[in-house]
């Protein structure tokens, strides 16, 4: 159904790798320390973080495997923002203590593929999503299938609140920065909270024509089942980073359709239909982020729609966008973008491979949304 070009979905993970998950599973268990650890943080550097304004926070989410990664990797690299890294993953209740520790030590510093094995090459500094890990401690059961995943600009967390501003600030302050920047493909079904929270948040939402995002996403799925397979770890460790996306504790996202998400299940357990599963949660997704545009024009006027082909195709002029729609310094941003246009291409390193059958399931079901957002489905 997919071709692999030259990657092996094997994967061992190396020794540094099985203490990194001995760390951040003794945090996972330990909640209470985690959070006594944040508490004594946030109150030494109250002073400091208290100073400090959460303005035009950039939000980049989408369905996973739409492009967010590469938008995140690109911003990252604007000396405003501040984001959580890689290194943040074994304590990330410490953003700024752990940070300054990490800079004294010699791990991770060499550049590796990361687990996705999509040319994406990371060390300890680059970007990460991480903050899902967050959400999942404060909002219980927001990753269950049978509950709706949406938490909309009526809900009020008064603890997660004020944990996850200070934890802002702290990155912040840590990185001597202005503005925070997070990618979080969860964020799709929080939009109108979020926007509660912070008034003037910048969102990228970012879409991929159907046929080869629902290409992308079969291939990580199997890509995953395989390393988790072979590393047993991985299943545990991604459950405590928030990541259910792919593999063996894979989970859809519920946009208040508990019946589609069962209709999904079915059409995925057969093969003759599993693309068309995927297809129709790729419908239920960005059907969910139309429809909240069209509704909610504060949202829509802070949401910047980004087509990942487009972007591809056309880097300097949605580069331009983007940068205009953030309100990021474009003077300060000239070198970045200079490599991004000379480095964007779309994946060369898989193809789709659908029957007649299959491609026809996708256009009829998904046309009709991708529409919406100026793509041909």
């Amino acid at each position: 159904m997919i071709r692999i070009k030259s990657r092996s979905g094997s994967f061992k993970l190396p020794l540094l790798g099985y203490a990194a998950y001995s760390v951040t599973k003794f945090f996972d268990q330990f909640k209470s320390l985690s959070f006594f650890l944040d508490k004594i943080e946030s109150i030494t550097l109250h002073n400091d973080i208290e100073k400090l304004n959460i303005d035009k926070p950039i939000y980049i989410t989408g369905l996973a495997r739409a492009g967010t990664t590469i938008v995140l990797e690109m911003l990252s690299k604007h000396v405003d923002v501040a984001s959580h890294r890689y290194k943040h993953i074994l304590m990330p209740y410490l953003p700024h203590w752990f940070s300054k520790m990490a800079n004294q030590l010699n791990f991770y510093t060499k550049p590796f593929e990361r687990f996705h094995k999509d040319g994406i090459i990371v060390t300890r500094e680059s970007p990460e999503a991480i903050e899902e890990i967050f959400w999942r401690k404060f909002f219980e059961n927001n990753h269950s299938e049978n509950i709706s995943s949406i938490i909309n600009g009526d809900v009020s967390n008064p603890k997660f609140e004020k944990f996850y501003r200070n934890h802002i600030r702290k990155l912040i302050l840590n990185q001597n920065c202005s503005r925070y920047l997070t990618k979080n493909n969860y964020n799709i079904t929080r939009l109108e909270y979020l926007l509660q929270l912070f008034p003037r948040t910048k969102f990228l939402i970012i879409i991929r024509n159907p046929v080869d995002h629902i290409a992308s996403l079969i291939k990580q799925t199997q890509l995953f089942l395989n390393m988790e397979k072979e590393n047993p770890i991985l299943i545990d460790w991604l459950r405590i980073m928030g990541h259910s996306e792919f593999g063996h504790h894979q989970s859809c996202i519920n946009v208040g359709n508990t019946g589609l998400i069962h209709e999904i299940r079915k059409l995925w357990s057969r093969k003759e239909t599993y693309v068309k599963g995927w297809a129709h949660y790729w419908t239920s997704i960005y059907d969910l982020v139309a429809n909240q545009l069209d509704t909610n024009k504060k949202l829509k006027k802070t949401t910047l729609v980004v087509r990942y082909d487009e972007l591809c195709e056309f880097p300097a002029k949605i580069i331009d966008e983007i940068l205009e729609h953030t309100e990021l310094s474009t003077k300060k941003f000239e070198k970045v973008k200079k490599y991004y246009i000379n480095h964007l291409h779309k994946p060369t390193y898989y193809t789709p491979n659908f029957s007649q059958k299959d491609i026809t399931y996708i256009s009829e079901i998904t046309k009709p949304t991708a529409a919406r957002f100026g793509l041909n489905g």
